[in-house]
């Protein structure tokens, strides 16, 4: 008796082990790829932040007088939000504060600290992962200079 062709793929094994990935697998993955995209989206945020004190409280102590210190701070807000932070989906701007350990803060040997904070808003993650609430957050970052002694 001649069998026929259907007969054959139906009791044939070949091909079983990708249909048990696709529909065992890829289910499985799909938490650990919204975990992992939901983390990577938090520490960018996180070193960005950290950037913005760094290059904030460098750009305080450089000044070449205390009237232009505030002018100095809102300038590096306002470049690194238009090319850093705008662009990576971020639309708040940080809140700076400034704290020094002698008044006046540029004096020489002084430690002039430059916090930056970042609030989130809830919201929804975008792309295909747009169904997924996300917590607000609160980033802050601080970061310590020493205005140079020969000023």
């Amino acid at each position: 008796m001649k069998k026929f062709w259907l007969s054959q793929f139906i009791h044939d094994d070949k091909g079983s082990a990708v249909i048990e990935v696709v529909i065992l697998a890829l289910p499985l993955f799909l938490p650990i790829l919204i975990y992992f995209s939901a983390v990577g989206h938090s520490s960018m945020i996180s070193a960005d932040i950290r950037e913005i004190a760094q290059q904030s409280a460098r750009a305080y102590i450089t000044s070449p007088s205390q009237d232009f210190e505030d002018a100095r701070l809102q300038t590096v807000i306002n470049k690194f939000s238009q090319s850093v932070l705008i662009p990576d989906g971020i639309r708040e701007i940080p809140a700076i504060s400034v704290t020094c350990s002698a008044n006046p803060c540029l004096t020489p040997d002084s430690r002039v600290e430059v916090t930056v904070q970042l609030s989130q808003p809830a919201g929804n993650m975008s792309g295909i992962f747009r169904f997924i609430n996300v917590r607000p957050q609160i980033y802050t970052a601080s970061d310590i200079q020493i205005v140079d002694a020969w000023r």
